[in-house]
């Protein structure tokens, strides 16, 4: 008995020095990972914090000025229409995309013929460079040179708006545009969620005389709402993230309408050379795409 009961503490001391042995293993193999974290990502919002606090234009060196920029970035009446503009372009294009994606998603979910060949071209725009994409709609929405512009007289509408530079059509195009992207995101996203949507609700629908609508709102939307969500959400912090079609379509013009927040914080860095207060506004986003993602969790959660 005394021989097994000396035996028994030894034996957990060496299971639990192998186990912490395992365990280390495991954690050396997300150090790369973590390292790529820290590096890239929690390093540069440290920075950025710090800078936030400094009055810093290259080639000098920072001066610490405290709240001077979150001073100025409240009474920036600029950088407030920016963000105006940001919401309502998200708000539009991220409501387009998922609900159009959705729609072509639950049409694709059917057997026909060509369907691979669908599944390969609705996703081209997600693959093809935002300049590209932008260039393409600039053809087709310049005033002058436009092929939209050269069609609609011959239709009869003889004096068609100046797409690009009236401010209520240059948003509606950016719209346009990004909810165009985010159908072609989201619909790979949501036809997976489809196909995985258990075939006997369906046919207990048409026991019970559903029609195609009643199906579609009462057992397709709820069973693929957790990647409604997702899709949401990403478009969310897309939406905030767009500058390139605005550099290319409207340079964040006429009358600063189409001027998104990071246009704003780029000009401010990059072309007026002021680091320090580009920084702010950069940390200043952070608290907004956190509130509308926890918003757009708790909108989700209340439906359920």
């Amino acid at each position: 008995m005394g021989k097994a009961t000396k035996t028994a503490p030894f034996s957990y001391a060496k299971k639990k020095k192998e186990k912490w042995k395992d365990n280390f293993t495991s954690y050396l193999f997300l150090v790369p990972a973590l390292s790529f974290l820290f590096i890239f990502m929690l390093v540069p919002i440290f920075y950025v914090f710090y800078l936030s606090f400094h009055r810093y234009r290259l080639p000098e060196k920072p001066i610490f000025i405290g709240f001077n920029n979150y001073i100025r970035m409240f009474q920036d009446d600029v950088f407030l229409k920016s963000i105006i503009n940001t919401i309502i372009y998200t708000i539009s294009s991220v409501t387009l995309g998922v609900f159009l994606a959705l729609i072509v998603a639950y049409l694709l979910n059917r057997r026909f013929r060509g369907k691979k060949f669908f599944k390969v071209f609705y996703f081209l725009p997600t693959v093809t460079s935002e300049v590209i994409i932008a260039m393409i709609f600039f053809w087709m929405f310049d005033h002058n040179m436009g092929i939209i512009n050269y069609l609609l007289p011959k239709i009869g509408i003889l004096d068609p708006p100046s797409w690009l530079l009236d401010p209520f059509w240059a948003m509606a195009v950016l719209i346009l545009v990004g909810a165009w992207r985010g159908v072609s995101y989201n619909i790979p996203i949501l036809l997976s969620a489809l196909e995985n949507v258990p075939l006997s609700l369906y046919e207990a629908a048409d026991l019970d005389g559903a029609n195609a609508f009643q199906k579609f709102k009462n057992i397709s939307i709820p069973c693929v709402k957790p990647m409604i969500l997702y899709s949401v959400v990403m478009g969310v912090i897309g939406s905030f993230q767009v500058v390139a079609i605005v550099d290319v379509l409207t340079d964040g013009g006429p009358k600063n309408s189409t001027l998104v927040s990071l246009k704003y914080i780029w000009q401010q860095s990059f072309e007026f050379n002021y680091i320090g207060y580009g920084a702010t506004l950069s940390f200043a986003l952070l608290p907004i795409l956190i509130f509308i993602t926890w918003l757009s969790f708790k909108i989700s959660r209340r439906g359920e």
